[in-house]
């Protein structure tokens, strides 16, 4: 019996909407991960429209700027909306496509609700920010559920299920983890910044977002279009980099109570 071909399949350039979709996220990579390097008007994480916690108090628009909980539900809850209504319009038995729309809607539907009943918020954000960051996320979104549905079928490698789906229920869990830490970091009231402790702060100062990687990593996974990949790689570099950004800082904030040793975002290699 012949066994079918799995590989990665890849956007029809043909097509308006596959070009549009790959042309934004060919200049997302190269934005991601230089932006902050080379200073971009408008696109820095510190006075642009990628703005957001801490980093927001730098921010140059703040003419514009509304409560930090409001912002950054408006990060997260219109790509969730986005995953609900794409589901909204498949079959009840939809497969794999309402597969990764779930997992879209879990993805960022948490993230909404950590920004509700989780999180601890001070001062302001830019609009810009949320509309700009919010509108990536909605992208993102419709990419992954989009192109979940143009895989053919019998092409998908055969492990890429189990895999993407443990990569992902790991990225999510150890996502929430972390930032429950981070939330109880502090006592009700306080508003002095300590050095986080517990599970992968020990090692890094970011692991929440290596966590986050990794799920989106197991959706791509799961997909198994190059889009999705494409998408990997864009926030891959942008989290990367705020990682490397949130250690400078808390090395400069919390000066010698910081750790010294304590890497970026993946322990004991970055």
């Amino acid at each position: 019996m012949a066994i079918p071909h799995a590989s990665i399949t890849m956007p029809d350039l043909s097509e308006p909407l596959d070009l549009a979709i790959v042309a934004l996220l060919a200049i997302l990579i190269p934005v991601a991960a230089l932006a902050n390097r080379v200073n971009l008007p408008f696109l820095t994480r510190g006075g642009g429209l990628l703005t957001y916690g801490k980093f927001a108090q730098q921010a140059s628009l703040k003419w514009l700027s509304i409560p930090s909980r409001l912002g950054m539900l408006l990060l997260y809850a219109p790509a969730a909306a986005v995953a609900g209504f794409m589901l909204s319009g498949m079959s009840a038995h939809g497969g794999r496509q309402a597969l990764v729309g779930w997992m879209m809607l879990a993805h960022f539907g948490k993230r909404s609700l950590e920004c509700l009943l989780l999180h601890r918020y001070s001062g302001s954000m830019p609009l810009a920010s949320s509309g700009s960051i919010s509108l990536l996320y909605m992208t993102e979104c419709f990419t992954y559920v989009h192109y979940s549905g143009r895989v053919a079928a019998g092409s998908h490698m055969p492990w890429g299920l189990p895999v993407g789906l443990a990569l992902f229920g790991v990225g999510l869990l150890g996502n929430f983890y972390h930032h429950y830490l981070l939330a109880t970091l502090r006592s009700p009231g306080e508003t002095k910044y300590e050095v986080p402790r517990g599970g992968c702060f020990e090692y890094v100062a970011a692991p929440h977002y290596l966590c986050e990687i990794i799920a989106w990593v197991g959706m791509a996974v799961v997909i198994q279009h190059m889009a999705s990949w494409l998408v990997v790689i864009a926030i891959t570099f942008y989290l990367v980099e705020r990682a490397v950004a949130q250690s400078k800082w808390n090395r400069t904030k919390l000066g010698s109570k910081y750790p010294r040793a304590r890497g970026h975002i993946v322990p004991f290699l970055f």
